[in-house]
């Protein structure tokens, strides 16, 4: 004869198994939570299901209007392909004003940096002349010789004085006293130079038939050299003579 009932302690645990499987993952959400998922599901499958539809039924009309009025379906694709190209001729001329506007800003990022690279270049030339003046420099042609042939072993400083730097842009320091040379002595010292010594006001003896004290030859008077351009003068002075 056969058990009428389970034993009750096996049904309990089976119970228990159904109701407590994977106990870390019951739970998880909460039914708002999973019926708010629900139903963006389902309405994201809505909206493509429409999507799909629209598209398949204008398919359709455009294939049924093709039968049963060809001009019109004609009209349509030409109207099609006339806005499709007037696009692209827009998206092109677009891109066009895109690479001239580009083309434009650099542009004018090079007059720009060309300016102010000749602002710089005019704002040294004004701080050398007093410098150039003061170490006992001439002015004019002279002036404009020295400063190009000098402009780059001295940096002007925010506060308008110079610096006398190396080929690596570092200050040049005095050996003896460890200070960085004096911007002024060093242009004087080029008195000596037997090209630049020229653009230096003349000493006392200069042009009399005595040797100057910075041992630059003397090829003549001062008033020889008035008026000339660098080139004449240095041709006058290192030029062959017969």
């Amino acid at each position: 004869m056969s058990t009428a009932t389970g034993d009750p302690t096996t049904s309990q645990a089976a119970t228990d198994q159904t109701d407590g499987a994977a106990p870390g993952d019951q739970e998880t959400y909460s039914k708002d939570e999973v019926a708010n998922l629900l139903k963006a599901l389902h309405s994201e499958r809505d909206a493509r299901k429409a999507q799909e539809k629209s598209l398949k039924e204008s398919t359709q009309k455009l294939s049924r209007l093709e039968q049963i009025n060809p001009d019109e379906y004609e009209r349509l694709q030409q109207e099609a392909a006339k806005r499709a190209e007037f696009e692209a001729e827009f998206e092109a001329r677009e891109t066009e004003r895109s690479r001239q506007l580009e083309t434009i800003k650099a542009e004018s990022a090079q007059r720009e940096q060309k300016l102010m690279g000749e602002i710089e270049q005019m704002r040294q030339h004004r701080a050398f002349e007093s410098l150039f003046s003061a170490a006992g420099g001439r002015g004019g042609r002279f002036l404009d010789t020295a400063f190009e042939s000098l402009r780059g072993q001295l940096r002007l400083e925010k506060d308008g004085g110079f610096t006398v730097i190396d080929r690596n842009g570092d200050p040049v320091v005095d050996n003896e006293n460890g200070r960085r040379v004096d911007p002024k002595a060093w242009i004087a010292q080029h008195k000596a130079d037997e090209f630049l010594g020229f653009c230096f006001e003349p000493e006392q003896g200069y042009g009399s038939g005595t040797v100057p004290a910075t041992g630059r030859r003397d090829t003549g008077t001062i008033a020889d050299f008035k008026g000339l351009s660098t080139s004449e003068i240095f041709a006058r002075t290192f030029g062959k003579r017969r």
